[in-house]
């Protein structure tokens, strides 16, 4: 099943990789389309059983030449609260979004920096510090470096960052909590190096985060 449900979600990407440099997405039918309607309607009974005998939930989108030609939502997009099953789970809809974790990271953050370096905007040697303003050292910092971090540096997870500092979670993160977009930019040009950059690779939260901004 696991094997399936990937290839349906390949089949969302393998259907627009055709698409214009800047597509705007219409709407048209399968049939238009040239699809395989019967098909389709098989693929949603498939879907449909494996909700009903537990699979949580299923949101499926396929686009061809920048048209949506298919898009549903099967299950639940939320069916427990911790470790108890809810009495009404959230229902899945076509609208929601799903927290995707490190999927994020591929599926966006590295495609935008593959983009942007295609069309000139970014070099892989630019320097941090040449996008975000206020992007160095602290006087108390006891590893220096953050002057001469790269994009690179950041790709390659050599930056010199702590993995996971969990902004977000007070109890953790201390004086650089954040649960703001902009809060969390601050609180990272705050956070010290745990390491000279460069001199090894340890795999960072923080270093997927900062060019997001």
């Amino acid at each position: 099943m696991k094997r399936t449900m990937l290839y349906l979600s390949l089949l969302a990407v393998s259907c627009s990789v055709s698409a214009a440099k800047y597509p705007v997405l219409t709407e048209s039918s399968p049939e238009k389309a040239g699809f395989n309607v019967e098909r389709l309607n098989q693929m949603d009974r498939w879907i449909s059983q494996q909700v009903d005998v537990g699979y949580p939930g299923v949101n499926l989108l396929i686009i061809k030449d920048n048209q949506i030609v298919y898009r549903k939502a099967w299950g639940a997009a939320k069916k427990y609260d911790g470790s108890v099953l809810m009495e009404q789970p959230l229902k899945a809809t076509t609208g929601t979004l799903y927290d995707l974790a490190s999927n994020t990271k591929m599926y966006a953050t590295n495609f935008a920096l593959q983009k942007l370096m295609s069309e000139g905007k970014l070099h892989p040697d630019d320097r941090i510090a040449k996008y975000i303003p206020g992007f160095a050292d602290s006087p108390n910092d006891t590893i220096k470096g953050k002057n001469t971090l790269r994009i690179s540096d950041l790709l390659h997870h050599s930056g010199g960052f702590p993995a996971d500092p969990q902004y977000p979670n007070k109890a953790v993160a201390g004086a650089l909590y954040s649960q703001d977009k902009g809060q969390t930019l601050e609180m990272i040009k705050r956070t010290p190096l745990e390491y000279q950059p460069g001199s090894k690779h340890i795999y960072s939260d923080v270093e997927v985060m900062l060019p997001t901004y």
